[in-house]
């Protein structure tokens, strides 16, 4: 956390993202109290806040690599001795990339917190824009928290500005509590976000999507059906809204496309970039081939799939490699935080784990299966859609980060990836256990 201070206190809200090759320092900063002085320099923060999000422990690249090299979709082909501890496990506590994750999440968190902070005492010429800003940033406070949550269980709930040495210490909150608050950031930001809809920014849809996602969390957190309903409600209003699931699979990875699918979504240029598709790519193909597509990824795609060819590619060698991300050289390639086919499934799921209809449940499942070129569901008993439910959301957002956590919220993760119970929780990077003398490590590490 002392790293989070200083980047706070010395350069913090304007920062530009950090995930070039070497992870070099920002070059663009302005200190919070200059900057939020007036709605120009909030903006300007804001704009700060969402290029935290590009960092590389978040969606610059681990957020969409972790969750699937975690779990059973990615297995380690590189030379980063880090993303073999991640698919080995146990994670060392001195594990860098889970150590990046982290401070990654907490800097957003912290500039938001700035903003929210300074907000009620900054003259506004229009409520709106104002009630927009400070939608923004508890969407984006909710979004980290149910990433920090998803990783690494009970977490710190740090909704007030580090500003100073009084408050860097502090113990870790439950799991639950983590998604009550964001459950209560998110409620309060659907009122106050706007229903327009600009790449690369919350809006209220984004904010229902993000709810209906920790909604359904929770539930399974806390068994308390309030919650499933929930979930079924709001994805169910997001599915009546929005105008429909792409065409075809594959203008979804279409860098010329802006698919109406899209509910929020990370978006990069040319001095903004990620490294993905250079990761993700054979070596033949200029990339670094950190990570590749597990052979049991592979052999689970019915091969009328459309998602196979869309999502997995083979080199003349015959190496697989993830093919979502193309861009090696500009590394412009989206990031999909939120997209409509998961609020089917989130629906589908909620139904599935209250014994919900079973027709109902089917539809939604074959909603996402026919655009992938199947047919209908043979699941037909609440135990089979469970598991079809589990390897629809596999296929649909392989390599979209979302694997590890859909088999650590259902309960499945140990007996699917053959683990201890224990480890279905990252440790608490070293760096925080060695700063913040409130905080207890996770169990088995």
């Amino acid at each position: 956390m002392k790293k989070i201070l200083f980047l706070i206190l010395a350069s913090a809200i304007l920062t530009t993202s950090c995930n070039k090759v070497l992870d070099v320092e920002p070059s663009a900063s302005i200190s919070s109290d200059i900057a939020l002085k007036d709605s120009t320099g909030v903006e300007g923060a804001m704009l700060g806040a969402y290029s935290g999000l590009q960092a590389v422990g978040l969606y610059g690249r681990n957020a969409a690599i972790i969750a699937d090299l975690a779990a059973d979709n990615l297995v380690w082909t590189g030379t980063t001795q880090d993303y073999g501890q991640i698919m080995n496990k146990p994670i060392p506590a001195e594990n860098a990339i889970a150590d990046g994750m982290w401070t990654a999440a907490y800097d957003v968190i912290n500039r938001v917190n700035n903003i929210l902070y300074k907000l009620p005492d900054i003259p506004y010429g229009s409520v709106t824009g104002k009630n927009q800003m400070q939608g923004e940033a508890l969407f984006i406070r909710a979004l980290m928290q149910h990433y920090l949550a998803g990783f690494f269980g009970g977490v710190p709930l740090r909704i007030q500005p580090t500003l100073d040495l009084s408050n860097l210490e502090l113990e870790k909150s439950s799991q639950t509590d983590v998604y009550a608050s964001a459950i209560s950031d998110l409620e309060t930001a659907i009122d106050l976000l706007s229903h327009t809809a600009t790449v690369g920014r919350a809006n209220s849809s984004s904010a229902k999507a993000l709810l209906a996602r920790v909604y359904l969390s929770q539930f399974h957190a806390t068994n308390d059906a309030a919650y499933a309903t929930k979930a079924m409600q709001m994805s169910s209003d997001l599915i009546a809204f929005l105008p429909g699931l792409a065409t075809t699979y594959a203008e979804l990875f279409d860098p010329a496309a802006n698919s109406t699918e899209s509910i929020l979504e990370i978006t990069y240029d040319l001095q903004n970039f990620n490294r993905l598709a250079q990761y993700y790519y054979t070596r033949d193909l200029n990339g670094r081939y950190e990570i590749a597509p597990s052979a049991g990824l592979i052999a689970a795609f019915d091969t009328a799939d459309v998602r196979l060819d869309v999502g997995i590619r083979f080199d003349e060698k015959n190496n697989p490699y993830g093919a979502k991300y193309n861009d090696v050289a500009g590394g412009v390639d989206r990031v999909y935080v939120l997209r409509l086919a998961e609020m089917y499934l989130i629906h589908a799921e909620a139904l599935a784990y209250t014994n919900g209809d079973v027709a109902a449940i089917q539809d939604d499942i074959n909603v996402i299966r026919h655009r992938a070129g199947l047919p209908d569901t043979e699941a037909s008993d609440i135990a089979s859609l469970k598991l079809a439910i589990e390897n629809e959301r596999r296929f649909e957002f392989a390599f979209e980060g979302h694997r590890w956590h859909d088999l650590v919220r259902t309960g499945r993760a140990a007996e699917v990836l053959g683990i201890d119970q224990k480890y279905t929780l990252f440790p608490i990077p070293l760096s925080e256990m060695q700063t913040n003398k409130k905080m207890q490590q996770n169990p088995g590490y």
